[in-house]
């Protein structure tokens, strides 16, 4: 077993215009090349994830979210939940946590980041929306990438979640 790290995963269909959002962000994370840090960039959450993701102590989370559910970036505190897991091919962040929980009896600190997007259609460039989501996620993220930062700082208000205009 390695040492426990922040993982960070970046995920969504990179040849979708900004469904591409969350691996864009995750490469800028990459590149800062922080210690203790691992990035993943991936089209999909899979089964396979639980692994690294027990062997984390801190896991965020980086896709798009469609304007219909708002324009600003959408950080959200998650946790393995109780319900049963059903074993799929893709799963949320959730559903990962709780099967990561269920296979290996813990799951990490984890988080949920997501980038407003306009335009997902193949071939499109990202839009400036999502440009500045990820500017803006980015800018979120740094506190969460501190392995010694308590949970508690960065999350205002008692529903651990929070947007960023």
């Amino acid at each position: 077993m390695r040492s426990r790290t922040i993982l960070v995963i970046g995920y969504g269909n990179d040849l979708r215009g900004d469904d591409a959002a969350g691996q864009r962000a995750a490469a800028h994370v990459h590149a800062w090349a922080l210690p203790g840090v691992e990035v993943r960039t991936l089209h999909q959450l899979t089964p396979e994830l639980a692994d690294p993701l027990a062997d984390s102590d801190r896991a965020i989370f980086l896709d798009a979210h469609p304007v219909s559910n708002g324009t600003a970036v959408r950080i959200r505190s998650i946790s393995a939940t109780t319900a049963t897991t059903r074993f799929a091919h893709a799963y949320d962040p959730q559903g990962l946590l709780t099967l990561t929980h269920t296979a290996f009896g813990r799951s990490p600190e984890a988080w949920w980041i997501t980038i407003p997007a306009l335009d997902f259609a193949f071939g499109a460039p990202l839009s400036p929306l999502t440009e500045r989501g990820i500017a803006d996620a980015l800018t979120a993220i740094r506190p969460l990438l501190a392995p010694s930062r308590p949970a508690a700082s960065i999350t205002p208000g008692s529903d651990a979640s929070r947007t960023v205009t």
